[in-house]
């Protein structure tokens, strides 16, 4: 009969005394460890067993093939210590507790090189994931040649100051993960000095209090605020989230290809070449709204795509509008935006002639408008106007 397998996450990297900890409780419950991974570690099923494991940080370079070499695990075996598995530079031994085992080393000063490597790896790896973005970072701005890099660190700020307004839990999760890889690396280089600083000082390294022992509660309590923000986040937004097929069925604060063409356009006369889609969901800082419609009928190509965002903080939407004023629409930018005044707007922007910015009190609307019969920027501002100012009066009242 095949044994069973189970997966569990083992401890992390740089704890290696809770590591060996982990796999003895394990042992005691039947789980005898099979195989190591990077975040998980395999146990097969068997009857209960009293044993020992150790933690043997080995270099990288001595590995072959990624296994240590025979030599070596031969020197544990003559000591009672048998090679279980290992990733990478963590090798794991087990022994029989009854057996009374040997400690692998006498001196807690022996083990000061082993925790260099430690730190050493979690240095390279660092380094890696800095190097990597930093490497993402060219190719991108590469895209953009004009843009000095202080402007495209810049430009990499409103592109996720406009995520967090449009959808903050995504926007919180994208940057909790990136801090929380750089922090794991971070904590692994501080426990690895932590760790080498009270082995010379001829502290036992199992009688260690670990870094992250001591880091514990406020790591726990960080990982825990952070999974429970992005749930309820995205709980508000799945919640509230609203679809459909055709924007003028809604009511809002935007414009549809009826108002701008009151008398010429009519929907049902084009269904075959009309597309319509409306989407809207709450969120911490208001609500967004974005509609998009395309008609290729009678009157000939008409694109409309609006992203209207209601947002009472003051200070927030004007930091958005910045990011908004500074943002590609489709990846390409002919001009900046140049002010214009409306009657009825509190601020209106305009660039590439037919992208626009609107401000009506707590409401933010951006416009794109293309069409081949191009009526003129006057009649959609004023379009704009007024569907604004209605539900201006509207939420007034």
């Amino acid at each position: 009969m095949k044994k069973k397998k189970k997966y569990y996450f083992h401890p992390s990297t740089f704890s290696l005394t809770e590591t060996e900890e982990f796999y003895e409780r394990k042992a005691k419950k039947g789980m005898i460890l099979e195989k190591r991974g990077h975040y998980l570690s395999r146990f097969r099923k068997e009857e209960p067993k009293n044993l020992s494991y150790r933690v043997e940080i080995v270099d990288d370079k001595r590995l072959e093939d990624g296994k240590i070499p025979e030599e070596q695990i031969l020197v544990y075996e003559e000591c009672g210590w048998t090679h279980v598995c290992g990733k990478r530079q963590i090798q794991i031994f087990s022994a029989d507790k009854n057996t009374d085992p040997p400690e692998l080393y006498t001196q807690p000063e022996d083990q000061i090189e082993s925790m260099k490597i430690l730190r050493k790896s979690f240095l390279k790896e660092f380094l890696t994931l800095i190097v990597t973005y930093a490497i993402l970072f060219a190719i991108q701005m590469a895209g953009y040649p004009k843009r000095s890099a202080g402007a495209y660190l810049r430009y990499i700020s409103d592109r996720f100051y406009e995520a967090l307004i449009e959808m903050p839990a995504f926007a919180f999760l994208v940057f909790g993960s990136i801090a929380l890889g750089i922090g794991y690396y971070a904590i692994g280089m501080i426990s690895s000095q932590y760790l080498i600083s009270k082995l010379r000082k001829g502290v036992p390294l199992r009688m260690i209090t670990t870094f992250e022992n001591l880091v514990r509660v406020c790591k726990k309590g960080i990982v825990a605020v952070f999974v429970s923000g992005v749930l309820i986040l995205g709980l508000i937004e799945g919640s509230t989230s609203v679809r459909g097929d055709s924007p003028s069925s809604f009511e809002g604060p935007f414009i549809t290809l009826e108002e701008l063409h009151e008398g010429e356009f009519h929907e049902e006369e084009t269904s075959d070449a009309y597309e319509g889609k409306y989407r809207s969901r709450k969120t911490i800082f208001g609500k967004v709204i974005k509609t998009k419609e395309f008609s290729n009928g009678t009157q000939g190509y008409i694109y409309l795509d609006q992203e209207v965002y209601l947002i009472k903080s003051q200070r927030i939407r004007d930091r958005f509008l910045e990011s908004l004023k500074a943002s590609l629409y489709y990846g390409t930018v002919v001009s900046d935006f140049e002010a214009v005044i409306v009657d009825g707007l509190d601020e209106v922007y305009v660039r590439n002639q037919w992208e626009i910015v609107a401000v009506k009190g707590d409401l933010v609307l951006r416009v794109f408008y293309h069409t081949d019969m191009e009526p003129s920027r006057e009649s959609i501002l004023l379009k704009i106007s007024e569907s604004l100012n209605d539900t201006s009066v509207s939420r007034n009242e």
